[in-house]
This record gives structure tokens, sequence and C-alpha cells, in this order.
């Protein structure tokens, strides 16, 4: 299909770099990192036809019911897990004859993976069962520079956060969210890494005009479930990460103290006593210290 005919026939269109849609909405492959998205309300019936039969013919990249469920709201969550983690992959430079290997590869690093899908033809998606901690991150971050180097690629790589079972409801706009971030990110920074979800939280705070509505709710919805942890978290944040100290100040002994941090870590994968997790809860409850 030739661009120039797609922006003719559809002036209406916007053009955007993920095939991620609301509801009402479709997106249409133009060319490897862009998609031209159409609100399905505003078409008439012809163009609706038009539409059904272009996606059809060229939707390249349906990776089954996960892919239909996280990026298109569409049918029922295929499994329900316990906890939930989505990693992002961006190639920036790829050859086409290795693709396949390395996503088999990454299938048997992760080995917690329940499912991955295709977003775009350089965007991938690992959809993790985080029931059982597995820090995943290390493994990415030791094995990034061998895997580029024997798969001729580069490539950027987000580990989303893990999200439990009582936000079930919200997968796809918590995934949406997590994607849109990310994008926005590799858009601006051009370079490979394996970045954590608080990283590029807090790079997306300082983002003009970019918030993080669903993702600071949520967030705040986990901490506020955990008895005493906006009062640990602030201790924390006010000893430098320092258990001691930070126990001391909250009257209670250390190893208390430490039970309530690995229990966060076990539910979440945020490690209070690393700064930039750390951070990241403190921004999300320091409303509720005021």
């Amino acid at each position: 299909m030739i661009k120039s005919n797609l922006l003719e026939w559809f002036p209406q269109g916007k053009l955007q770099s993920n095939p991620s849609v609301k509801e009402d909405e479709v997106a249409i492959p133009l060319s490897k990192n862009q998609w031209l998205l159409l609100k399905i309300s505003s078409l008439t019936e012809r163009e609706q036809q038009l539409v059904s039969l272009l996606t059809g013919e060229e939707s390249a990249f349906d990776g089954g019911p996960w892919y239909d469920y996280l990026v298109h709201s569409r049918g029922k969550l295929p499994k329900s897990v316990q906890k939930i983690q989505f990693v992002h992959c961006h190639l920036f430079h790829y050859e086409n004859e290795t693709i396949g290997s390395w996503l088999e590869m990454m299938r048997t690093i992760l080995p917690n993976r329940i499912a991955d899908f295709q977003l775009s033809s350089q965007d991938y998606i690992f959809v993790l069962d985080q029931t059982q901690l597995i820090p995943v991150k290390a493994v990415l971050r030791d094995t990034l520079s061998a895997i580029e180097y024997d798969f001729s690629l580069t490539l950027t790589i987000q580990i989303g956060q893990i999200w439990s079972q009582m936000f079930e409801e919200s997968y796809f706009e918590l995934f949406q969210a997590e994607n849109a971030l990310f994008t926005k990110w590799w858009e601006q920074a051009q370079h490979s890494n394996v970045h954590s979800f608080s990283q590029l939280f807090l790079w997306g705070i300082g983002q003009k005009d970019f918030i993080l509505p669903i993702l600071t709710k949520k967030l705040h919805q986990l901490i506020e479930s955990q008895d005493q942890l906006v009062d640990i978290i602030a201790a924390l944040w006010e000893n430098a990460a320092v258990v001691t100290k930070a126990a001391q100040q909250l009257y209670i002994h250390r190893n208390t103290l430490q039970y309530h941090i690995d229990k966060w870590e076990e539910l979440t994968g945020l490690q209070l006593k690393n700064l930039t997790d750390l951070t990241l809860c403190y921004h999300i409850v320091i409303n509720d210290l005021v």
C-alpha cells in the first residue's frame, strides 16, 4: 500500500509510531514504524469497508490473544496470574534473518514467559508470570552486549512494573501507559540499554506535557494496601535508605523493617534500599506526607 494514497484517502487520520489504539479506533501500518490512526465512527460506511480490507491484508503483527487484549482491548484476559510483568523491546537496527533466532534466545532466558508478540516491525513484547519473582533485569543487563553482537542488532529494553492480580481489570491500561512511556523515551534516547520501570517513570515525570496518571494511581493504591508502608518509605527516604536509622526513627526493630522491605519487593519487584526505586515510591506518596 502506497503511503501517499492512504494519506489522501484519509486526511483526517493521525500518524503515530506504534499501533496502540483506543476504543473506536483502528491503526493501519504505513511503514516499519509508522501507523495511520483513524476514528472508526468518523468514517463513512464505504470508508469502513475499505479499512477492513486494508487491515485484513496488512495486519502483519497479529500476535494472538495477548496482542488482541493488550493492544486492542479485545476479548478476555488470556490467562489469570497472581503477578504479571511486561518486557518492552525496541530494535533500532536488525537483520531479518536473525530475528527468529533472537526471539528463541529471549524465550529461553525468560523462563517465566507466558506469551510474546510483535507490536510493530521493530517492537516486541514479552509477557511474564512473576508469581514467583525472577529478577529478569539483571539477566538482560548481563547479556545485552552479547545478544547484540551475536544477532547483529541494537536494541533497548524496558522492564515493566510487576502488577498484582488486584489490577487485573486494568492490565490493558497499564500496558498502554508503560508502552507510551517507553516509546517516548526511545524516540529521544536512541541508544541501547536495559531500563527499569523506576528509571523511565522518574524520567517521564520531567517531560513537558507528559503525565503518568494511571501508573501513579495504581502504584499509590499498591502502597496504601500495605500496612505502614507510607511511613516506611518516608523514613527510608529521610535516612538515605539506611535500614538501621530508619528503624530507629519508626521505633520498630530492624528485622521488622526488613520484613516489610522484603514483602514489598516480593509483591512489586521494587527494592526500597535501591535509591532509584525508593525515589519512585517517595514521589508517589509525597502528597500524603504534607
